[in-house]
């Protein structure tokens, strides 16, 4: 039964073995993909793939150290606390808080997309590894919740 499958449909006709199809010289593949525009395709989806991720990793930066992050939040604990739980009514608590968003949210800064005094005092002198480094430092910190009597 599988060799009468096999030999019922035969494979698509390519190249030399489509009839009337005159083989031109200058052509240098004289079997041409029965897809036309398929390998196209797939160059520009995986040119498309690697612009989006390096686009998605232009905003990620080396990976912070917690040690040197906690080093660097003694300039951050006066309004946030060395703990990361806010010491103004004014500051949010840093503790817990993803990495991802503590780094977006300094880089914002940085760049003036947020704005606040003190912030923007603060961040002008911060590196792109001293944001990592406090963005590790906080997100590390472990917090704990008690539900209320």
């Amino acid at each position: 039964m599988i060799a009468v499958l096999a030999t019922s449909s035969p494979p698509p006709e390519r190249g030399r073995d489509r009839e009337g199809v005159s083989l031109d010289r200058r052509d240098p593949h004289p079997n041409p993909p029965l897809f036309k525009g398929r390998a196209r395709t797939c160059v520009l989806g995986a040119t498309l793939v690697s612009a989006l991720t390096l686009i998605a990793a232009s905003d990620v930066i080396a990976a912070g150290n917690v040690a040197a992050g906690r080093q660097k939040a003694l300039a951050c604990q006066t309004c946030h606390g060395l703990d990361g739980l806010s010491k103004l009514p004014e500051a949010p608590n840093l503790a817990g808080q993803p990495e991802p968003y503590l780094v977006k949210s300094l880089n914002d800064y940085r760049k003036g997309i947020r704005k606040n005094d003190m912030m923007s005092i603060v961040v002008e002198q911060l590196k792109d590894q001293d944001v990592a480094d406090l963005a590790a430092y906080y997100a590390a910190i472990e917090i704990t919740a008690k539900p209320a009597k």
